[in-house]
């Protein structure tokens, strides 16, 4: 179980001088001198350690030594705050940056996991990034614009999309990057984010919208198929972002039949008595077990990537 006792950890300073991100750290938890690096990236709002169950992982594949993992978590422009003016593009950029220079202390494999909205990063990562990783784990892949509709029926939908609305005039009008009125949101939406941003996070046709149930198959195939090393996708069952109607066990088999042959793991699954971010004990161990299942079994599978 998490915990919140102090804990150690290795700062690196990564970006180059000449990157936007140029003051940001990495922070290394674990085995000492691993030679593989699994990056951890948080959803909306979160940063380095504001996930409790990061630090679990660590701990556990400190016991699993033959794997030779340490954790990275990574700050990036869109942590904590950041996200409001800040695009899926800037999160690419920035764990580019620090897969090279895992790469370059000389990290022999590097497996990406994303909670929540840092799964957008890593679907966004396979699409467009050049610089390889060699696995990738999405923890509560949902759709942000969904998840701020659950209970909240047609009037809510429509509240939303008058917003969208008003977001997709101030990007027209070269706005994109300004803030949103406070008078233009609700009570639901009242945090200063620009236009662009909002349009991203909560339009059906937005930058972010990857796991969209308005999604059509060829759509939704053609980004699944951008994934070509092992893939674990791990639904929470009790994800307050997800409407309850949803059978979540059923679309992990959907989105794993849309990938290409062998690269989703049959450890897939849904985390049992797990909320979002997975803070119940019980949820939390079967996370921290399934993943260190993944990362055996696709080592010790001699075709695959890790």
């Amino acid at each position: 179980m998490s915990s919140y006792k102090p804990f150690s950890t290795i700062v690196h300073p990564y970006p180059p001088k000449e990157s936007p991100n140029r003051n940001a750290c990495a922070y290394e938890t674990g085995l000492p001198s691993a030679r593989n690096a699994f990056v951890f990236i948080g959803g909306l709002g979160d940063g380095p350690h504001t996930v409790p169950y990061a630090r679990q992982i660590a701990r556990e594949l400190e016991k699993h030594s033959s794997l030779s993992y340490s954790v990275f978590e990574v700050k990036t422009r869109s942590s904590f705050s950041g996200y409001r003016f800040s695009c899926l593009a800037n999160d690419v950029a920035d764990i580019s940056e620090l897969v090279r220079y895992l790469r370059g202390i000389g990290k022999e494999k590097i497996v990406l996991m994303g909670h929540s909205t840092g799964c957008q990063d890593l679907m966004e990562y396979a699409a467009t990034s050049s610089d390889p990783v060699d696995g990738f784990i999405l923890q509560a892949p949902v759709s942000d614009r969904e998840g701020s509709l659950v209970g909240k029926g047609a009037e809510g939908e429509k509240r939303l999309d008058a917003i969208v609305s008003i977001a997709k005039d101030m990007i027209s009008s070269g706005k994109g990057d300004h803030p949103m009125s406070h008078d233009d949101l609700t009570e639901d939406y009242d945090r200063p984010m620009s236009a662009r941003r909002f349009y991203a996070l909560h339009a059906k046709d937005g930058d972010d919208n990857y796991f969209g149930s308005n999604l059509s198959k060829e759509a939704a195939s053609s980004l699944w198929k951008k994934i070509d090393k092992p893939l674990l996708i791990l639904h929470a069952a009790l994800d307050r972002y997800i409407d309850p109607s949803v059978d979540k066990k059923a679309q992990i088999d959907d989105w794993k039949a849309l990938c290409n042959p062998g690269v989703a793991s049959d450890f897939s699954g849904v985390i049992p008595g797990a909320g979002h971010s997975v803070r119940q004990p019980e949820g939390e161990e079967w996370l921290v077990n399934t993943v260190v299942r993944f990362l055996t079994s696709t080592t010790a599978n001699p075709s695959s990537s890790l």
